[in-house]
């Protein structure tokens, strides 16, 4: 009998210790913690570059648990009071993490399930990236002849696949993670190899660009050819989009005349790339004319392109762009504010109705926004005596003394407001994507261009007359 109940016990304990196959369960057992919330942030998609961020608190027992349901393989950045870390998270597995905060480094361990690739990827992290990061690639594009540059990145892709190969001896790491940093290392190379021509030329102010070995981009003829899985990793999905910069600046003699921005990197998708490669091209494409664009031209290549894909995924996070931009197409209600101005006063969006508004979502910080504020001075002026015409300034500014000083410094004439960063109610409400983000927003109201000319544009006078006194033009 006793055998019997044993049995039937061992079910419940085996349910009891599975981790939910869509689940991520990351533990942290901290000595000493010096904070009483940690946080971990990763990103949930490459095209809109959407962030989830999640916190946990100390339970019971000390530790603090997270249950991350990430859509694919990750590197996700968490965070323990002053001291910040990178893990990696693989769907239906474990991590915990151990340390003692007073020697945080030489404390540090792994256990469970992911011990492994989270040991091996700290490892790179202090091995090869030092060698091979972000940094060193910029350093080459700038210092390094093309032939060194392609023995630099020769040599990359060996002492890679070699660190790996001498971890793997001992240790156990899964084929996912080992697709992954594949992926990921080889991508990287990949995006250098593709823009070190373009950047050599740049930093060294040639009028050309440099002649590159023979057989250098041979790695071309694989390098497009991406999974979904693959396209799930940063630096895969980014080459997708620097192959778009790449062809539109070596190949422009072959892109048809006349096309805008979105509309070239679609033809480029079309005609260039394949597959879920093509996919992904196309909907960073549909995404910038959705925040970018003429909205209803996007919506229309929005319809078509999630009608004829089968990518589900991709569908999804698009659906998500073209809801975000609907709530501010033509046509449509200006999303009410209120907020206190420069001066201390209570200001809101409807204290202007009967007039028309242009509205500039801009910071301090931002070299485009400071590049337009000469332009603003002489539209206004062109405009001076129209009482009908509010120039309402919007602040991302997280640093109120650089927004005061800026204003005050640059002598931006206006009406003041600010925001804590794009990531405010207010920024989302308005889907701001990037600064500046201008709309014209008429006198009942009504959104009648979110995507307006910025100051500096040759059409701006003309598109604010046309709400201002449309029976004149």
């Amino acid at each position: 009998m006793k055998k019997l109940f044993l049995i039937l016990l061992l079910p419940l304990f085996m349910a009891c210790s599975t981790v939910d196959k869509e689940t991520v369960i990351l533990t942290l057992d901290i000595e000493n913690p010096t904070f009483e919330q940690a946080e971990l942030v990763y990103i949930t998609d490459f095209i809109l570059y959407n962030r989830e961020t999640l916190t946990a608190t100390a339970g019971e027992d000390g530790t603090f648990r997270f249950e991350v349901k990430p859509h694919a393989p990750v590197i996700a950045s968490l965070t323990l009071g002053e001291k910040r870390m990178a893990v990696y998270l693989e769907k239906g597995r474990k991590l915990i993490v151990k340390a003692d905060m007073e020697d945080f480094d030489d404390t540090l361990e792994f256990d469970g399930t992911l011990a492994s690739e989270n040991q091996y990827y700290r490892l790179f992290q202090k091995e090869l990236a030092p060698t091979y990061g972000r940094q060193v690639f910029f350093s080459k594009f700038q210092t390094a002849s093309p032939q060194e540059f392609a023995a630099f990145t020769a040599a990359m892709e060996d002492d890679f696949a070699v660190h790996m190969r001498t971890f793997m001896e001992n240790n156990t790491i899964s084929s996912t993670f080992r697709r992954f940093m594949q992926t990921d290392v080889i991508y990287q190379l990949y995006s250098g190899k593709l823009v070190f021509p373009m950047y050599h030329r740049h930093f060294n102010q040639l009028e050309e660009l440099p002649e590159m070995p023979a057989g250098y981009f041979d790695f071309l003829a694989t390098a497009k050819n991406l999974s979904d899985e693959q396209l799930q990793v940063q630096s895969a999905a980014g080459f997708v989009t620097e192959y778009l910069q790449y062809f539109r600046m070596n190949h422009e003699e072959k892109i048809p005349e006349g096309l805008g921005f979105a509309e070239t990197n679609m033809w480029i998708a079309e005609n260039q790339l394949s597959g879920k490669a093509q996919a992904f091209a196309k909907a960073y494409s549909i995404n910038y004319m959705l925040n970018f664009g003429n909205f209803h031209e996007a919506e229309e290549m929005y319809e078509q392109f999630t009608a004829e894909n089968r990518w589900q995924g991709l569908n999804d996070v698009l659906t998500t762009a073209y809801n975000n931009a609907l709530r501010v197409k033509p046509g449509n209600e200006a999303p009410e504010f209120t907020l206190t101005d420069i001066n201390g006063d209570e200001v809101s969006l409807s204290d202007f109705r009967g007039k028309v508004v242009y509205l500039d979502f801009w910071a301090s910080w931002c070299g485009p926004c400071m590049r337009e504020v000469p332009y603003a001075k002489e539209l206004k002026k062109r405009f001076e005596g129209e009482e009908d015409l509010i120039f309402l300034y919007v602040s991302v500014d997280e640093d109120e003394h650089a927004w005061r000083r800026t204003v005050e410094e640059r002598e931006i004439q206006g009406v003041h407001l600010r925001i804590h960063g794009m990531q405010h109610e207010i920024a989302q409400a308005y889907n701001v994507r990037g600064v500046p983000s201008f709309f014209i927003i008429d006198r009942d109201g009504i959104i009648h261009d979110n995507n307006p000319s910025r100051p500096s544009g040759e059409n701006i006078d003309n598109e604010l007359l046309a709400v201002l006194k449309p029976s004149e033009l």
